[in-house]
């Protein structure tokens, strides 16, 4: 039996464009390759002698095991692009680490080496950097300024959490600013004001909490909290001006986000809600790349061909086949659907393969498709 046609040539010819991005954006819901496709537009990156990296805000980390390395972290690790890699251009890959950026943020921009390490020793920021909610999608902005303004990359590949979470990493640049402008921040620059601004019953409730709060966890709270806000307030601008030079650099010509979806019916359906969430928040969505895309022809000569085999392999075989067909027209259908809806170009259809990359040379041959 013959092997199936390759899909690629329904594809557009958009993806020549991608790898000249500044930026690409792997979005789409877990479990449909989007690690994978980060990983080989990478590859193809490095391939077509652009300097690239790789991150993964995923807290997943299968970057890691695409790429054929031993650890990642949120410090750039080449990726071993094999014997064959002459001629290459250096490929780095990393993941994101929390408390690490948040730890080297404080270092680099406090006023002061001083102020770095009374941020750092200052126990209530021992635990809102690490726990704090939306504390990695702020760190992950953070991220993203640096290695798009402080390093030599000319691409960098993102692969974001599935979209719900996805979401949250995105409109963080936004958040952010809105929470630094707040009010909140100006009243915790004096946190006695929590007591001094409340009625005698109040101000005796909520002191008597406090201590025993204080009590329980064995933190100092206002205290803590006023040297924490202290120590931040000269910090504030810049997290801010940071935070909204990344949105602006989500939404820039030279970034675009890439859907990554399987022909399933729901993962399609997944696709062209949160395609329509990406528009009207104001990103670029250059278009789909799908994955695990099932593609064999119907064969006028495969009967003649199967006359020669035993009956009941005979048989079996058919309709197997005829079952793949049937998977390949609803493939086709669901494909054409998403585009119908979306107006999205097919950035690449990469075929169902019998295993996913596990190895560099795999995920060399992956990045084919994307090329």
């Amino acid at each position: 039996m013959s092997q199936p046609s390759s899909p690629r040539a329904r594809t557009t010819n958009t993806h020549h464009d991608l790898l000249r991005k500044r930026l690409i954006v792997c979005v789409g819901t877990g479990g449909v390759g989007k690690t994978t496709v980060a990983a080989a537009l990478g590859v193809a990156a490095a391939i077509h002698q652009r300097r690239a990296a790789v991150i993964t805000f995923d807290p997943a980390r299968r970057l890691k095991d695409a790429l054929g390395l031993t650890r990642l972290t949120t410090d750039p690790h080449p990726v071993p692009l094999g014997p064959d890699g002459d001629g290459l251009e250096t490929l780095d890959a990393m993941a994101l680490d929390t408390k690490h950026v948040f730890d080297a943020v404080v270092r680099r921009f406090a006023p002061t080496p001083e102020v770095a390490e009374r941020i750092l020793g200052n126990r209530l920021y021992q635990q809102l950097s690490s726990e704090l909610g939306g504390s990695a999608e702020y760190m992950a902005m953070e991220k993203l300024h640096e290695l798009l303004h402080h390093t030599h990359y000319r691409l960098v590949v993102v692969d974001t959490p599935p979209s719900s979470h996805a979401r949250d990493l995105l409109a963080a640049p936004t958040r952010l600013g809105e929470l630094l402008a707040s009010r909140a921040v100006a009243f915790l620059k004096s946190p006695a004001a929590l007591l001094a601004g409340s009625g005698g019953f109040a101000r005796f409730t909520l002191g008597t909490l406090l201590k025993a709060l204080e009590r329980w966890s064995g933190l100092s709270l206002l205290q803590d909290l006023a040297g924490f806000v202290e120590g931040f307030e000269s910090m504030i601008t810049g997290f801010q001006s940071r935070a909204e030079e990344v949105g602006k650099l989500l939404r820039a010509s030279s970034t675009a986000f890439v859907l990554v979806t399987t022909p399933e019916p729901d993962a399609v359906a997944t696709a062209i809600a949160f395609h329509r969430e990406l528009r009207v928040a104001g990103f670029h969505v250059a278009g789909v790349v799908a994955n695990r895309v099932l593609a064999f022809p119907r064969r006028a000569d495969l009967a003649t061909d199967a006359a020669t085999w035993p009956p009941a392999l005979q048989r079996k075989l058919l309709a197997n086949y005829a079952d793949l067909q049937t998977l390949s027209r609803r493939d086709r259908h669901t494909l054409t659907h998403l585009h119908e809806t979306t107006g999205m170009p097919l950035l690449a259809a990469v075929p169902m393969l019998s295993a996913p990359p596990q190895s560099l040379t795999a995920l060399r041959r992956f990045a084919t498709y994307l090329e």
